[in-house]
């Protein structure tokens, strides 16, 4: 029999596991199967409610972009831009972006606010978004499962040697600023947009 500690303790993850995946995503679900595969709760509860945080945060964004998504782009004309360039990409092949548009990492809101604005209906975003998400998280799930031990075991290398391993990242984000962001806000220096 659990205690309650163990008790307290699985209710937390499965409830951070839920509003994490709906938050974030990505990392709170592999997260989450880490936690599961060390034994702390269900792997299979832990699944369904990823699934279901997903599925709720893409209904979110659906919604949203359904009912205020016109007046949105009003307002961001940066945003129109980037759904001009992928919405003829996205209207010639809808119901198959729509069955695995969970898999277009980076590209997943925008496809959702395009589906909002196509006013697909309620039913068939349903059963698209909820398959596009149980493939994204049998996917990611499955391989979180079967390479946490490889996970765990790099997470404690990192956490022997952690002086190391900020001095490293230390350089790579500095060598990153150096090269990519300075350059790029140097260029940016004299766009019209940052004048106006």
């Amino acid at each position: 029999m659990l205690s309650t500690f163990e008790m307290l303790l699985e209710s937390c993850g499965y409830l951070a596991t839920f509003v994490g995946v709906m938050m974030e995503g990505e990392v709170s679900l592999v997260s989450s199967v880490i936690g599961a595969k060390s034994g702390l709760y269900n792997f299979w509860v832990a699944a369904f409610l990823a699934w279901l945080g997903a599925w709720t945060a893409d209904w979110f964004k659906f919604l949203v972009a359904r009912k205020k998504g016109t007046q949105l782009l009003l307002k961001k004309p940066k945003l129109q831009a980037k759904l001009d360039k992928i919405s003829i990409w996205y209207d010639k092949h809808p119901e198959a972006i729509l069955l695995v548009y969970k898999m277009f990492f980076g590209l997943t809101t925008l496809i959702l606010i395009l589906t909002g604005l196509r006013k697909i209906s309620y039913l068939k975003f349903a059963i698209y978004s909820g398959i596009s998400v149980a493939i994204w998280t049998g996917t990611l799930a499955g391989l979180a499962y079967y390479f946490a031990e490889t996970l765990l075991e790099n997470i404690q290398l990192v956490s022997d040697n952690i002086l190391p391993t900020m001095g490293i990242l230390f350089v790579v984000a500095f060598l990153i600023w150096l090269f990519v962001k300075r350059p790029y806000q140097k260029a940016c220096l004299d766009c019209p947009e940052l004048e106006a």
